[in-house]
């Protein structure tokens, strides 16, 4: 989800910012200290999610939340309690007091993805999310090497990480869509950049892979490594 941080106070700007890098749930596309000057940026990268404080000079967070209240999911950021009624009468998503701690930050980004996540539109965006216990990770097109849907869970295998999820968590066929992908089976999808070479029969990935080998008959070999370049 893209975001961006309005808040004057430039320790709460670094705080928000390493929390959200931290965290790899968010891509933070701006901070500024006053609604006014993110006006241009929201309308020009697509966002998601504004973290909003409420005290601030020029344009209050209320005042923000008055005029553009429908149009954004909106975290507010603030050191005072006193504004939790009324902001959410504006339908905030949530409302994290200062000093913020890293554990209520990402129940509050969990809550936000659970409650407007699509994974249909999501994909468009060349990354999804998959829930895993009650946290959310959010999964890179670019960087899945195999989806494999064939056992009682799917399995996806990305370079640093294999995610075993329940069934029918992803849409196999909504990753089959991507044009980097091939169908090896009706079970198993593979990253075609990720593939190196095809020898006696196997697919050849890069070491640093845990995929176990995967065979295709000639035709799709020669297919794959025409596509490959090889």
């Amino acid at each position: 989800m893209n975001c961006i941080i309005i808040d004057d106070d430039p320790i709460i700007l670094k705080q928000l910012s390493t929390f959200i890098y931290k965290s790899d749930l968010l891509n933070l596309k701006g901070m500024y200290s006053n609604p006014l000057e993110a006006f241009d940026a929201i309308q020009k990268n697509n966002i998601d999610l504004i973290f909003l404080d409420i005290e601030m000079p020029e344009m209050s967070g209320l005042e923000y939340l008055e005029e553009y209240k429908t149009k954004y999911h909106i975290i507010v950021i603030s050191g005072d309690r006193k504004y939790a009624l009324d902001t959410f009468e504006y339908g905030v998503l949530d409302y994290l007091l200062k000093p913020i701690e890293y554990s209520r930050f990402i129940k509050s980004v969990n809550r936000t993805i659970e409650r407007n996540y699509d994974f249909e539109k999501d994909i468009t965006k060349e990354r999804f999310f998959v829930k895993i216990n009650d946290s959310f990770s959010r999964i890179r097109l670019s960087d899945i090497v195999l989806v494999d849907s064939s056992g009682d869970k799917d399995i996806i295998v990305t370079k640093k990480k294999t995610y075993n999820l329940k069934s029918d968590i992803i849409d196999f066929d909504k990753i089959a869509a991507n044009t980097n992908f091939i169908k090896i089976s009706e079970d198993i999808l593979v990253n075609r950049e990720k593939i190196i070479d095809v020898c006696d029969g196997e697919l050849i990935f890069d070491d640093v892979y845990q995929v176990n080998n995967i065979s295709v008959d000639d035709k799709m070999g020669n297919e794959i490594l025409k596509s490959i370049g090889k």
